[in-house]
């Protein structure tokens, strides 16, 4: 049962642990967008620092994809979980902020979609303690032929990872705010209809029938 799931956990740490490793890379040739998005949060901004965060990931996912061991899931799961926190700390304290940095130059906004991610990323690296994977070389040498489709399905999940947590929120965004421009549309064209008929019928805008208190006024 172990190696039954091992063999099914090993794939989800993989892409933690490559997305982590290309986040740092990412990172660490633009630290500019990183920097700017914790100035933005009330956070120390230091390029040094975002740097060190980089290699810090480059690291910890390079060890986790070619050798895994008790430490280095240790250390994958408590910077997946870091990344939660800081995501809902951004959302809750600065709720339009335009990008959380996490991916350099791109432009991914905080959402709860990211915090769902990153808590996924660190139960299973958190799993993956208890139940040790092997290196994705030894795991993908174990498939014979099929270690190629393997490697680009894992590329193929890492894209649309990445693509989720950039393109549906704003695409949620845009449609709830389309949805109540819909309806101010709506109300407006209520009004121009309500107008129309009380101009039809000899009413308009500060006719006494609107005003009841207005001929008791100048009486």
């Amino acid at each position: 049962m172990g190696s039954g799931l091992a063999q099914a956990l090993a794939p989800v740490v993989y892409l933690a642990a490559g997305l982590l490793a290309w986040s740092g890379i990412a990172k660490g040739l633009r630290p500019a967008p990183a920097a700017d998005a914790l100035r933005l949060a009330g956070l120390p901004a230091h390029t040094a620092l975002v740097r060190a965060l980089a290699g810090w990931e480059l690291v910890v996912g390079l060890a986790c994809l070619l050798r895994p061991a008790t430490a280095s899931m240790f250390a994958l799961c408590a910077t997946y979980l870091a990344f939660a926190g800081y995501l809902e700390y951004v959302i809750r304290t600065r709720p339009g902020s335009g990008s959380c940095g996490c991916t350099g130059a791109d432009r991914v906004p905080p959402s709860r979609l990211h915090v769902a991610l990153d808590l996924v990323a660190a139960a299973a690296a958190a799993m993956a303690i208890v139940v040790p994977v092997s290196s994705l070389p030894a795991f993908a040498s174990s498939l014979g032929p099929l270690a190629v489709p393997f490697l680009g399905g894992l590329v193929l999940a890492g894209y649309l990872a990445w693509a989720a947590v950039r393109l549906v929120p704003e695409a949620f965004a845009s449609y709830r705010g389309g949805e109540g421009h819909a309806h101010e549309r709506v109300r407006g064209n209520r009004h121009r209809r309500a107008d129309s008929v009380l101009a039809a019928a000899g009413i308009g805008p500060g006719h006494p029938s609107l005003w009841g208190g207005a001929e008791a006024t100048k009486g």
